[in-house]
């Protein structure tokens, strides 16, 4: 699942770190970052303005609930 554009990233890591399993943000380029890191949510924050970089991200989420954690930031899926 995609990001919704223009989250609060800090809201965001503090749903993340809320969740069973791990989340994890997987770039086009072929990054994985870990959501729970506080150094990833930082380097997110600075990238937050790169709409390149973060529009094509996917969330992915080891445990299938915890999407449902994540819901108010992130789009449906078609």
């Amino acid at each position: 699942m995609r990001l919704k554009a223009n989250i609060d990233i800090g809201n965001f890591g503090k749903a993340a770190g809320k969740c069973s399993g791990d989340v994890f943000l997987q770039t086009s380029d072929g990054n994985i970052l870990n959501i729970k890191s506080l150094l990833t949510q930082y380097a997110l924050m600075s990238i937050m303005g790169s709409n390149h970089v973060l529009k094509n991200a996917q969330v992915v989420c080891v445990q299938e609930d915890d999407y449902q954690k994540l819901a108010d930031f992130l789009e449906e899926e078609e």
